[in-house]
C-alpha cells in the first residue's frame, strides 16, 4: 500500500473567484486529494469574522484546516499538499526548470496578484476608475514579465508540455485580468497556455464557475 493511500481530512475555506483559492483547488484536483470545501463570501465580509481570523490572522482566503490545525497562504498550502502526495508533482524534475517554475510563480504570486487586490486599490484611490487603472497596470506589468520568461521554456504549458505550478498560478490571474479589461491578445504565450489548460480535467474540476454560488 502506498504511504500516501490515506490522507487526513482536509477542509478548504475558499472563495469561488479568488485566484489564490483557485490555485489550491487546482493542485488538489491535479493530485487527486479528497477535500471538503467551505465557502467564505468575501462580498459579505465573512473573511472579517472572528472565526475566520482564527483560521488566517490576515483574514485572507484560502485557509486549510486539517487535524485541528489551520494553514493560511496558498503557497504554504500547496507546499503541504506536495509533501502529502509528491506524485504527480507540480514541479519538473530538472533543477533549473524547477527554479524557473518558482520564478514564474513568484512573478504572479508576489509581484502581481497582491498589488491588484482590493486593499491596495482602496489605499491608492477612492475613485473606481483610478482603482481599475491601478490594477490593470500591475496585471499588465506582471503578465509582460511572465510572457518574457515563458518564451524560453513554454510548450503547451509554461514549462514544456507538462502542466505544473506555473500554469496553476498564471491562469487564475488571466481570469482576473479579464475583469479589468486587460487585452490578452498582447500575451499570446499566456493565452495559448490557457487554451491548453482548459482541456485538463484538473482545470475543469477547479475552475470558478463550478463553485459560484447560486443567485437568490
Amino acid at each position: 500500500m502506498s504511504a500516501h493511500a490515506f490522507y487526513p481530512e482536509l477542509k478548504l475555506y475558499h472563495y469561488w473567484r479568488s485566484s489564490s483559492s483557485w490555485r489550491v483547488r487546482w493542485v488538489l484536483a491535479f493530485k487527486g486529494i479528497p477535500w471538503t470545501g467551505i465557502p467564505v463570501d468575501l462580498l459579505k465580509n465573512e473573511s472579517e469574522s472572528p472565526e475566520h481570523f482564527a483560521r488566517n490572522p490576515l483574514g485572507f482566503v484560502p485557509a486549510l484546516e486539517t487535524e485541528g490545525r489551520f494553514l493560511g497562504e496558498s503557497m504554504a498550502i500547496i507546499d503541504y499538499l506536495e509533501s502529502l502526495k509528491p506524485e504527480p508533482s507540480v514541479f519538473p524534475r530538472d533543477p533549473w526548470l524547477r527554479a524557473r517554475t518558482w520564478e514564474l510563480t513568484e512573478i504572479i504570486v508576489s509581484d502581481t496578484q497582491p498589488l491588484q487586490n482590493l486593499n491596495p486599490q482602496e489605499l491608492h484611490s477612492s475613485d473606481p476608475e483610478a482603482k481599475k487603472a491601478w490594477a490593470k497596470y500591475w496585471i499588465e506589468r506582471g503578465l509582460h514579465a511572465f510572457e518574457t520568461r515563458a518564451r524560453e521554456t513554454a510548450g503547451k504549458f509554461a514549462i514544456g508540455d507538462s502542466l505544473g505550478l506555473a500554469d496553476m498560478v498564471l491562469i487564475p490571474q488571466l481570469y482576473n485580468a479579464l475583469r479589468y479589461d486587460v487585452n490578452l491578445e498582447l500575451f499570446p504565450i499566456c493565452s495559448r497556455i490557457w487554451e491548453s489548460c482548459k482541456a485538463e480535467s484538473s482545470y475543469q474540476q477547479s475552475e470558478p464557475v463550478r463553485f459560484q454560488p447560486e443567485k437568490d
